[in-house]
Order: structure tokens, then C-alpha cells, then sequence
């Protein structure tokens, strides 16, 4: 059974994004509208550590000063799960040859557990602390500071494939599989993707990011904020591993792949829910970036950066509908490390006929739970060239876990997609009949088994979905 959602980028709604940037390591505290919850952000990225290079790979830890921006407290317990778990990130935003321009996602670390923290006031007055010393709890309007040196110690990160960023949830003990020394479980980078020969500081930008994960957070539908980004520079010598800089302030509340748009402000980037507050009691959320260029000959070149922020369903596919020939289709990602499950393979690439779009796709879930799937607090770029000229039309990304189809208000080069899906076909037998319509009437009311529209309940649109495409004959 497949679901299918059609999505419009969001700006600034409800739940879903605080689109813009604070200039600023200090933000001032909020409330949460009513809702008597808490709100963790990263306030701060104060600090970087470099621990060497082995092998070509360089490892670094950036500290993250955690904000409690709600109004109430945040749990911090050691000894289960009832912490957070902390993410680090590095990206290269790059210009291009052909006057375009790029952003890559080139490190990851495991996570760092959270085990105690302090009262601090960087993001308000700290009124309401939870006590003294170093306790299990986090006051509202208080911050926590964890040094760099801190963030990289190796035997307080555990794998990112054991938490469930949509929930928070995570089992305890966490896991902690053997490393190597030195740049094991921290956040590792290719010294080829920083060298200065290939990407001179006059065309080329690197940013890091700290994300927060917390299971209260999540229930209470705030973790659309957990992500922030700050600039860094290069010194030093690549033999040994760059020295990073940190410069600018912390860019609050927003991902990294906002660092493309400050950089590029002709850059388009919409934001995307799987879920809501108001249909699951959940915020899981993505975001796509464009940037297309004329290079020229009646050629077009177009660059996506797909970001998943908290959504634990991940992502297997990106289909981008094409009228005419591509050529030069390119992708990029980081790399998973360390021991940890999941693959590094690319991601198939080429024309799909039965839709008309450039497709790249991971193996399916069912085939490999551990595939090189789009994953959260990851990025994904695609990038080719074309002849189609950019229009207003769907791209479309299908979930790793559940094969939901969601299809993407974006600039693309075809606006029309060859649809041979047949969406109300609830049991998967390429024809949309009476026993989907039996499906949809024994599951009403329910949120699960008639859902055609995906949004979380069997219901009148359901039922009319299958009515629509009554006699629907699938491929």
C-alpha cells in the first residue's frame, strides 16, 4: 500500500518555521504560545576543537550552548532517556564554473548524550533555574553550555541510527560499537573537500551546525527549531587538518541549508511538513532549496538541496520531471562512519519513463533497512543540466520508511508529471476497484489502512479519492 501527499512550501505558519536568522548569539526569551511546554534551540556555537587527520579525513567537535526558550522544564536525566542527544554537521557552500552556485553536506559526528545542565542566562534571565550545581533539568529562559571539547568526547557520542529524531526517542543504554582512534564517532570531513587548491576562500564559504534532539521537545511540537549554523574559516595546514575559525554570530533556529541563500540570496528555499501539530501531534519537517542558472546554448543548470530536519521516515527517492534530453546529473552527501549501520552507497540516477522525470532512488526499505536513505539532520544534493527552462511545477520525494509519494510545489524544468500510479490503490494491485472502496469504508474513522490523502484519518476525502479514480489502471 502506498500513500500519496501534495505539498506547498511554507514561509512562516503556525508550527511549521522561523524562516529568517538572528544576528545574534542571544536571543530573547518567548513563551510557547499558551502551551505550557518546553522549546530547546541551539543559542550558541561558541567553539571548535581540530583532534588531527588520519587517513585523509579530519576530525573536528563544535560546543553547542543549548536554550530552554519555552516555559517549562526540560529533562536532562544521565542514566535514561530523558536527555537530549546532540548533532554536529559541516557544509561547503561553493560557486560554480558556470556562474552558479552549490551547497554540500561534507561531515557528520555521532551524537553527543546529554547528562547534566547548568543555569546559564545567554538566552534570557534564567527566572525559573532549576537549582544549583549541574542538575538533570533545564530551567526555562536558561541556557546549557557544552564545550567542543566536551561535544567530541568519543565515549559520550552514540549512533545516530538509534534515535528516532521525529520522537526523540532513543533506547538506554545507547549503543557504543568499537571506534577508531583519534577521528572515530567525531565530526569527520575529507581533507579533499576542504583543500584550498580545489576550493579557494574566494569562492567557496564553510559552515557548521549544532541540532538538538529531546523527546519532550518533539511531543510538544517544537523540534521545527532545533537546528542552527554559524561560519567558519580555513588556517593552517591541510596535512594535519585545517584549523576552523568560527566567524560571524550563530544563525538561531534555522538549518544550514539557509547558509546557501545568505550566501546566494537568489537561492529558493521552501519548507515542507510530513506531519503536523494539528493531524499527528508531531512536527517533522524538510526543506528543498533550487538555484538555477542560464549557462548558456540553451542549456540550463539546476541544483536541489534536499534537508531533513527531524522526519525519522527518511527519504529513498528525488524525481524532477524533464521534457526534454539532461546530461551531467551529480549528487552528494555525507558520510555515515565509524561503525555506524548505515550505508555510503550513491544513489541510482537516470530517466524514469513512466513518469518523465530524472530520478535518483537508495534501495527501498523492505530491501535494505540500512540503505544510504535520505536521513534526518542529513542532506542530499542533485544537481544537471538541461535544456528545459525553469517552470512552476512538482518534484516529488518518496519516503524511505512507508513509501509515502509526497509531491512538491518547485521550480523545475516540465511542469507536468506522467501519472500511471493510480494514488487510491490501497491494496496494491495496480487497479482501483470495490476492494479499495471496502478498504476505505472498513478502516473509516481510523488512521491507518484507507488513508489515501495521507492526512493521518479515513474519511469523506478518502472516499472520494477512490470514487475519482474509480477504474484506475496502475503500472
Amino acid at each position: 500500500m502506498r500513500s500519496q501527499i501534495m505539498m506547498a512550501g511554507l514561509a512562516l505558519a503556525g508550527c511549521a518555521l522561523f524562516v529568517g536568522h538572528m544576528n545574534t548569539d542571544a536571543v530573547a526569551a518567548r513563551g510557547s504560545g499558551g502551551t505550557v511546554a518546553p522549546d530547546v534551540i541551539v543559542g550558541s556555537l561558541p567553539g571548535i576543537t581540530k583532534y588531527g587527520a588520519v587517513g585523509g579525513i579530519a576530525a573536528y567537535a563544535v560546543g553547542t550552548t543549548s536554550c530552554n526558550i519555552g516555559n517549562d522544564f526540560l529533562l536532562w536525566e544521565p542514566n535514561n532517556n530523558n536527555h537530549p542527544t546532540i548533532g554536529q554537521n559541516m557544509y561547503r557552500v561553493e560557486q560554480l564554473d558556470n556562474g552558479c552556485s552549490r551547497i554540500e553536506h561534507i561531515g557528520m559526528s555521532w551524537l553527543k548524550h546529554g547528562f547534566c545542565a547548568l543555569q546559564g542566562t545567554l538566552c534570557g534571565s534564567c527566572s525559573n533555574p532549576a537549582g544549583g550545581g549541574c542538575p538533570p533539568i533545564l530551567g526555562w529562559n536558561c541556557s546549557d553550555p557544552y564545550s567542543s571539547s566536551l561535544n567530541g568526547s568519543q565515549s559520550g557520542l552514540g549512533p545516530k541510527s538509534e534515535v528516532n529524531a521525529s520522537t526523540g526517542f532513543f533506547p538506554y543504554p545507547y549503543g557504543s560499537p568499537s571506534y577508531p582512534a583519534t577521528i572515530g564517532r567525531r565530526l569527520n570531513v575529507f581533507q579533499s573537500d576542504m583543500d584550498m587548491s580545489t576550493y579557494p576562500s574566494s569562492t567557496t564559504n564553510y559552515f557548521v551546525e549544532g541540532q538538538y534532539i529531546h523527546p519532550q521537545d518533539a511531543a510538544a511540537c517544537k523540534s521545527y527549531n532545533n537546528a542552527s549554523y554559524r561560519e567558519v574559516t580555513r588556517s593552517g595546514s591541510l596535512n594535519n587538518g585545517y584549523n576552523l575559525n568560527l566567524i560571524n554570530s550563530t544563525r538561531q533556529m534555522v538549518p544550514a541549508i539557509y547558509a546557501w541563500q545568505e550566501i546566494d540570496p537568489s537561492v529558493e528555499i521552501r519548507t515542507f511538513e510530513i506531519s503536523n501539530c494539528a493531524t499527528s501531534g508531531l512536527n517533522e519537517t524538510f526543506h528543498v532549496g533550487v538555484k538555477v542558472c542560464d549557462i548558456g546554448n540553451g542549456m540550463w543548470h539546476y541544483e536541489y538541496a534536499v534537508y531533513n530536519l527531524d522526519c525519522d521516515k527518511g527519504f529513498q527517492s528525488f524525481e524532477i520531471p524533464v521534457n526534454g534530453t539532461y546530461e551531467n546529473a551529480e549528487q552528494a552527501f555525507a558520510m555515515y562512519h565509524s561503525n555506524e549501520v548505515y550505508a555510503n552507497e550513491s544513489w541510482d540516477v537516470g530517466f524514469e519513463p513512466s513518469t518523465g522525470t530524472l530520478k535518483w532512488s537508495s534501495d527501498t526499505f523492505d530491501d535494505n533497512e540500512e540503505a544510504n536513505a535520505l536521513r534526518w539532520n542529513t542532506m542530499h544534493t542533485f544537481s544537471f543540466d538541461t535544456s528545459d527552462p525553469p517552470v512552476e511545477g512538482m518534484a516529488r520525494l518518496m519516503t524511505f520508511k512507508e513509501g509515502i509519494q509526497i509531491d512538491l510545489d518547485l521550480i523545475v524544468p516540465n511542469a507536468d508529471f506522467i501519472d500511471n500510479s493510480c494514488a487510491s490503490d490501497l491494496n496494491g494491485d495496480n487497479l482501483v476497484d470495490g476492494q479499495d472502496l471496502a478498504a476505505v469504508l472498513a478502516f473509516w474513522g481510523n488512521n491507518s489502512g484507507g488513508d489515501v490523502d495521507g492526512d493521518g484519518i479515513t474519511s469523506g476525502t478518502d472516499l472520494a479519492a477512490v470514487l475519482g479514480d474509480w477504474g484506475c489502471i496502475g503500472e
